[in-house]
């Protein structure tokens, strides 16, 4: 289904039961970290031949001694330095330096900072994913050097200075990488915060290290292969059993978020379509979105909304719809009698935030699902969106534990999660910063929803998980498809839909 990714605790419980339970010495498993670094530099840069490697106190100095020696020993110009207190430094430094030097690699202790610029490829192996505070000293000054003259950077498992569960940058300076070989398992903090940007391209590396079961309690990435779950369309289906999606959306002075749901949602197969939004939109809807019905109001009518309620299997509220007494009533009469799925978006999220005790009702009775940004997480939760953006993960399931709803909190890698399990979504890249966007999304997770395209287990939370993870999913990779033909800067969010079909 997906790779796992782990925290820094999680990999160092792995590491030290390959070692302990399996007998496997921490030098092979060094040794195999070298090749595999080595290994990844040829297929990366197979250009390049003069290499320095800055090395650390810690092990992590100890995988870098390893692959300077590795690289030497196939006739490249290396230099190798490793700084700190040669008093602390691990067992296993120690012996990969003595193993180096048996093999003629000159180990340096005072930095050389004309060595950079000198070099196709500077090798960050200062500090790995057991750092929990800031470089400082040499390592700090090292760092600023490097990010200044390097050539190119290879990060040893994760780039020196950022806490490698929550991807934040742990003092002022940190290592920005070009590529970065990760050991064994994808780490939570290289797809977070300020470390997605600093590790840019990741390979993990297989060196030997394994989960214990059960695999189940890890979280995990969500990958291509999520798309083989989703069930084909039976040749037997109609649009009466292909989903009807009510959307409540838009407001007296904005069209164009319940349009792009809708749009959205039929584009990715829902079979019936009906927009309930303020009439001032319907003739629009009636010219540019034939294919959905719509129903327009002017105010409040409790019977009329009931009845939009029953109609619908699915059910997806807030685009647009604003935060007037209009919109509060419709959201608050919606948790109140809804006996469908619910996904909540936008406008909707924002008014829920008020209305929390109705939320937490709404999703003992059915599946809610929000789908918050990091802004409207800050409403939900009270937590400061720099808080949220260093804790999305801790955040996410809280909230979801706490109202038992499901939570995709969209950032620059999207967190899945029923307040249990989290699955991180990557598909994505920066074209996904485009007005509409959202409603993109929200409209995808409720077709997809409404359509059941993944059931494993009959009533199972695990398929609306998956299901949410599979919109978000496909959302990232059709906006990463638009950008290739539109530029970065230039995609639209009519442009992540046209590129559903592509996936």
């Amino acid at each position: 289904m997906a790779q796992y990714i782990l925290s820094a605790q999680e990999m160092q419980d792995c590491d030290n039961r390959t070692m302990t339970e399996h007998g496997m010495p921490s030098l092979v498993l060094m040794e195999r970290a070298a090749m595999k670094v080595v290994e990844a530099i040829g297929q990366e840069y197979p250009e390049a031949y003069k290499f320095v490697v800055v090395c650390g106190p810690g092990n992590n100095g100890g995988d870098g001694v390893a692959i300077a020696r590795l690289l030497q020993l196939k006739g490249f110009r290396v230099r190798c330095f490793v700084l700190g207190n040669p008093d602390k430094f691990t067992d296993q430094l120690k012996q990969e330096v003595a193993i180096a030097e048996s093999y003629g690699l000159t180990i340096e202790s005072t930095f050389d900072e004309s060595a950079i610029a000198q070099a196709n490829i500077t090798i960050d192996a200062m500090f790995g994913i057991g750092l929990t505070r800031g470089l400082a000293g040499d390592f700090e000054n090292a760092a600023v050097i490097i990010n200044e003259n390097a050539n190119k950077v290879v990060a040893v498992d994760i780039p020196s200075g950022y806490d490698a569960n929550c991807g934040k940058l742990l003092g002022n300076t940190g290592i920005k990488a070009d590529l970065t070989v990760t050991f064994a398992y994808m780490k939570k903090g290289l797809v977070l915060a300020d470390c997605k940007a600093a590790a840019r391209k990741i390979i993990t590396a297989d060196v030997g290290i394994y989960l214990d079961e059960p695999k189940d309690k890890y979280d995990i990435i969500i990958d291509d292969t999520i798309l083989s779950k989703i069930k084909p369309r039976p040749a037997d289906a109609n649009k009466g059993s292909c989903g009807k999606l009510l959307v409540i959306a838009g407001s007296e002075n904005i069209y164009g978020a319940c349009y792009l749901s809708a749009k959205a949602a039929l584009a990715s197969g829902a079979g019936l379509v009906k927009i309930y939004t303020h009439k001032n939109n319907t003739e629009s809807i009636r010219q540019n979105l034939p294919e959905a019905m719509y129903l327009g109001y002017n105010e409040y009518n409790e019977d009329e909304l009931l009845a939009q309620l029953k109609w619908a299997d699915t059910i997806l509220i807030g685009p647009g719809l604003g935060t007037d007494e209009v919109a509060t009533n419709i959201l608050k009469k919606t948790l109140e009698s809804a006996t469908t799925p619910i996904i909540i978006d936008a406008d909707g999220i924002n008014l829920a935030a008020a209305s929390l005790p109705f939320l937490k009702q709404a999703a003992a009775r059915t599946t809610v699902i929000l789908t918050p940004h990091l802004k409207e997480m800050e409403r939900l939760t009270g937590t400061k969106v720099a808080d949220i953006n260093i804790n999305q993960e801790q955040v996410a399931k809280k909230f979801a534990k706490d109202t038992g709803c499901i939570v995709v909190l969209k950032n620059h890698t999207t967190i899945v999660t029923d307040g249990t399990n989290a699955h991180y979504i990557t598909s994505g890249n920066e074209a996904l910063a485009t007005p509409g966007s959202g409603d993109v999304l929200a409209g995808l997770v409720a077709s997809l929803i409404g359509q059941k395209v993944i059931e494993t287990e009959k009533h199972s939370i695990d398929n609306i998980l998956y299901t949410a993870s599979a919109a978000a999913y496909i959302h990232g990779k059709a906006g990463k498809t638009a950008a290739t033909a539109y530029g970065i800067r230039g995609v639209l969010a009519r442009h992540i839909i046209d590129n559903f079909e592509k996936i």
